[in-house]
């Protein structure tokens, strides 16, 4: 236990000075196809690892629960103080307001998919029925964390205006530059309800989207109710607050994620795992 505390000590440190050398980390530089040669080296090295296992000691005792307990202190502690402080993109605390961006949450939470690997693997290899739970939740850590770290360099958020009965295939992302994100949006009707003091209670937008593919597909976009189109994620995201009800436009945020669906099976997978654990652990009936 000594031994992982200092490790992670030391991560934590060796992530400072990156932080104060190099500044955030920037996913984008890890667009594809650069995440999938990182994540093919990575394997790589975790196989690597695995096969010394017996002959160099820190490899064998990264399997077992010395590493995995502190690591896992480390990371549950800096998990807790992301989500206490508001994460945003600009502005906010210093670092810890952007945490995915901080290098010694990163080298963390790496160290966590890397000892995760490694005991997945172990239980693989003394393959038993009982050891499904553990490699369930092993390899579901690693399969959530590689895809929600490495797939954001390949994540798209745009924002679109829509003018009633004007298609429009042009959003701009946050630093104002133009992207053509292969559809287009016409605005049919704005809704917006009030409360009696005239506050925002729900807005909404009836629209049509058109694809480049020939695609029309119509629907109701409210907040946190977004219409999903090749692959793309349409959320209502604002309006022209001056004109109110009679707005003449809307804002939608575009989002394409293409690893989205791996963080989903790595969570499915950890919760399968922790199901068989209780189904396994369950007591046996006493014979009478």
């Amino acid at each position: 236990m000594k031994e992982g505390f200092l490790i992670g000590g030391g991560l934590l440190f060796a992530g400072m000075l990156l932080q104060v050398a190099t500044g955030p980390i920037r996913w984008e530089l890890f667009a594809w196809p650069v995440n999938l040669i990182v994540l093919i080296l990575l394997l790589a090295a975790v196989g690597v690892m695995f096969a010394l296992g017996r002959k160099v000691y820190a490899f064998e005792w990264m399997m077992h629960a010395g590493a995995a307990v502190p690591c896992l202190v480390y990371a549950a502690a800096l998990t807790i103080l992301m989500g206490l402080l508001p994460q945003v993109r600009v502005g906010g605390m210093p670092w810890l307001s952007q945490m995915l961006r901080f290098w010694p949450f990163v080298l963390i939470w790496t160290w966590m998919m890397v000892i995760s690997a490694l005991a997945a693997l172990n239980h693989l290899l003394r393959w038993k029925v009982k050891e499904i739970p553990f490699i369930l939740n092993h390899l579901g850590v690693v399969v959530a964390i590689v895809s929600a770290t490495l797939g954001s360099a390949d994540t798209q958020s745009l924002q679109l205006t829509a003018f009633t009965g004007e298609p429009e295939w042009r959003a701009v992302d946050d630093a104002g530059t133009v992207h053509e994100p292969g559809l287009a949006i016409e605005l049919h009707k704005f809704t917006l309800e009030e409360y009696p003091d005239h506050t925002p209670k729900r807005f909404a937008s009836d629209i049509t989207v058109y694809t480049e593919d020939g695609k029309a597909v119509q629907g109701t976009v409210e907040v946190n109710k977004p219409l999903k189109v090749n692959g793309w994620k349409v959320y209502q995201y604002g309006y022209d607050v001056k004109y109110g009800t009679e707005s003449p436009y809307s804002v939608f945020q575009l989002v394409h994620d293409p690893w989205i669906l791996w963080v989903y099976i790595g969570i499915f997978m950890m919760i399968a795992g922790a199901l068989c654990l209780m189904l396994f652990m369950a007591p046996k009936p006493m014979r009478s």
